[in-house]
C-alpha cells in the first residue's frame, strides 16, 4: 500500500532512507517524503555535536520526536532529556523550575530546590514553545546560553551547567522580533541550525504509512489486531488537510480502532469534522473513494517533486530530470502537465 504511494520517489532517496534508518535511532519518526528524508539526514550531521537547534513547525508536526532524535543519537544520549513547555507556567513558576531556587527566595520556598538546569546536567533541553518565554525571561536564557552561567531565585551565586539547547516554536520568531516580542540576540542565538518540519497536508503521500503505524500501535495496545481499516475510510483520510496535523491523525486513529465493529474501521468511526454535517456514507460516494484520494496525492507529490528538483538544479531541465532519474522527455511531459515553468527556477537562484 505505500510502495504504491511512492512510485516516483526514485532509488537515491530509497538508498539515503535504507542507510540513515539502519544507522540512526529514528524509529519513531514516520515517513518517506522527500522534505522529511532531508530533515533525517541533516539530523544525523548535527545530532553528535553540542549546536544549538530550532525545530520550527505547527502544533503536531513531530518537533519533540526530532529532538528525542537529536539527543538520543548524540554523546549525551545516556545522560538526561528535558522537555520544557515554556507556555504551560506562568512565570514565576516557569523561573523558579528552570534555575532552581534557595530557601526562603519566596513564600513557600522551605527548602533549597535545583532547577532543570541542574537536574539535566551533562544532557540535553528542549524548550518547546520557546516563543512563550517572557523577555525578562529571554534575557537569563540568553546568559546561560552564552556562558552556561545561571543563578537560583533568591541566590546570588552563580553556577554552571554542560547542556545541550533544543528550542522549538509554532510561530514566526523573526516576525516575533521584528514586532520588539523576542529578543533578536536570543533569536540568533537559538537559530544556529534550523530545522523546519513540513505540515502534514504538505505530505500527504506519508499518510498511508503512518496509518499503518498507529493501527499497529493501537490494535496491539487495545487487543484488537484484527481489526482493519476500510477503503473508504482511507480515502476520507487522504482526503483531510489535518489542521491538527499527525498527532491528529494518530488520535483518530486511536477513536476508530476503539470503536471498530466486526473488525473494520468504516467511515461512521471517523469524528464528523472530517465531513462536516453530511452523512459520511454520502460524503464518500460523492466527495472521493480511495483510488481518486491516492491518485490526487500522487499527483501532488510528483508536482512537488519536479519543481524540488528544478531548484535544485537552478531551473536546467535536463540536470533536474538526471537527478530524478526520470527521461527527459518525460520529465518535460511532466513539467507541462503541471503548468510548471523551468524559467521560474532560474530567475529565484540568481
Amino acid at each position: 500500500m505505500v510502495g504504491e504511494q511512492l512510485n516516483f520517489l526514485d532509488d537515491q532517496w530509497e538508498t539515503l532512507e535504507t542507510e540513515l534508518r539502519s544507522r540512526y535511532r529514528f524509529e519513531f519518526i514516520v515517513g518517506h517524503h522527500p522534505r522529511m528524508i532531508k530533515n533525517l539526514k541533516l539530523v544525523s550531521k548535527i545530532a553528535d555535536t553540542d549546536a544549538t537547534v530550532l525545530i520550527i513547525g505547527e502544533s503536531g508536526t513531530g518537533k519533540e520526536l526530532i529532538a528525542r532524535a537529536l539527543h538520543y543519537n548524540s554523546k549525551r544520549q545516556d545522560n538526561p532529556f528535558v522537555t520544557i513547555n515554556c507556555g504551560a507556567l506562568p512565570e514565576s513558576l516557569l523561573e523558579s523550575e528552570l534555575f532552581g531556587h534557595v530557601k526562603g527566595a519566596f513564600t513557600g520556598a522551605i527548602k533549597d530546590k535545583p532547577g532543570w538546569f541542574e537536574s539535566a546536567n551533562g544532557g540535553t533541553i528542549f524548550l518547546d514553545e520557546v516563543c512563550e518565554m517572557t523577555c525578562a525571561l529571554q534575557v537569563k536564557l540568553l546568559r546561560i546560553l552564552q556562558t552556561g552561567d545561571y543563578t537560583p531565585v533568591g541566590s546570588t551565586e552563580s553556577r554552571k551547567c554542560d547542556l545541550r539547547f533544543i528550542a522549538a516554536t509554532n510561530n514566526d520568531l523573526l516576525g516575533l522580533v521584528h514586532e520588539g516580542k523576542f529578543r533578536e540576540d536570543l533569536y540568533f542565538r537559538l537559530n544556529v541550525i534550523d530545522i523546519d518540519l513540513p505540515p502534514l497536508r504538505e505530505r500527504k503521500s506519508d499518510i498511508p504509512l503512518l496509518i499503518q503505524h498507529f493501527m499497529h500501535l493501537y490494535t496491539v495496545k487495545y487487543h484488537k489486531e484484527d481489526v482493519d481499516i476500510s477503503k473508504d475510510t482511507q480515502g476520507l483520510l487522504m482526503s483531510y488537510n489535518f489542521p491538527g496535523n499527525v498527532r491528529e491523525l494518530e488520535n483518530i486513529i486511536q477513536r476508530c480502532v476503539t470503536l471498530a465493529e466486526n473488525h473494520v474501521i468504516k467511515p461512521d468511526h471517523l469524528p464528523s469534522s472530517l465531513y462536516g454535517q453530511e452523512n459520511p456514507i454520502h460524503f464518500v460516494k460523492t466527495h472521493s473513494c480511495f483510488k481518486t484520494a491516492k491518485q490526487r496525492v500522487v499527483e501532488e507529490f510528483e508536482k512537488e517533486y519536479i519543481a524540488d528538483c528544478l531548484k535544485a538544479s537552478s531551473g536546467h531541465i535536463s540536470e533536474a530530470a538526471k537527478s530524478a532519474g526520470i527521461d527527459v522527455k518525460n520529465f518535460y511531459e511532466k513539467m507541462k502537465k503541471y503548468g510548471i515553468d523551468a524559467h521560474s527556477f532560474k530567475i529565484s537562484a540568481n
